[in-house]
């Protein structure tokens, strides 16, 4: 994989979309001012992307701030750590459990069906009320304080019938995607 593709993935997992149309650009030169203080446009992130049709070698001080918005301080130290990124702030969708209330219910799903409902029982402990799929079950509590799209879901303290609490990976290779539901909603099924 080339390192500007290495590049470019990175910068969608930590915006937590990948770059299809002129919007997400738009607002990836945003978050790109936001985070870097360096300004990118929209038509110089199109054509890095290959959304236009053009051929262009991206300029250095592109890759430079890329670099910087993933968190290294320049183009080359990414190339040197082959694009290994080991921690950086995430700009996808996410959801605390500090900002549910107690009931609240949250559709969780996963590749390649997997599919829960959780229900907020306060201080970020859930309880599943619904399963389709996974190795969890209705009934199985576990604490998790933030739902993070396309990144995994670390359930801390699952119980599972009867067993001794564990720590569960859900979404590990691609991630979750989740939705906040009311107990009256129809079951929710959002698109994995």
């Amino acid at each position: 994989m080339s390192d500007d593709k290495k590049l470019r993935d990175e910068v969608e997992r930590i915006c937590g979309r990948t770059m299809k149309t002129a919007a997400d650009f738009d607002k990836l030169s945003e978050a790109i001012h936001e985070r870097t203080g360096e300004r990118l446009s929209p038509t110089t992130l199109k054509r890095l992307w290959g959304y236009l049709d053009e051929d262009v070698k991206p300029r250095q001080r592109t890759l430079e701030t890329l670099a910087k918005f993933v968190g290294y301080r320049s183009h080359e130290a990414f190339q040197e750590n082959n694009g290994e990124v080991q921690s950086n702030e995430i700009l996808a969708n996410k959801l605390s459990s500090k900002d549910l209330s107690v009931g609240q219910r949250v559709c969780v799903t996963w590749l390649p069906d997997r599919r829960c409902v959780v229900e907020h029982e306060g201080c970020g402990r859930f309880r599943v009320v619904e399963a389709e799929n996974t190795k969890i079950s209705v009934g199985d509590t576990f604490r998790s304080m933030v739902f993070i799209e396309n990144e995994p879901l670390y359930l801390d303290g699952l119980t599972h019938e009867g067993m001794p609490p564990v720590t569960f990976v859900a979404g590990n290779k691609d991630g979750i995607r989740f939705e906040v539901i009311t107990a009256n909603d129809p079951p929710a099924r959002p698109k994995v």
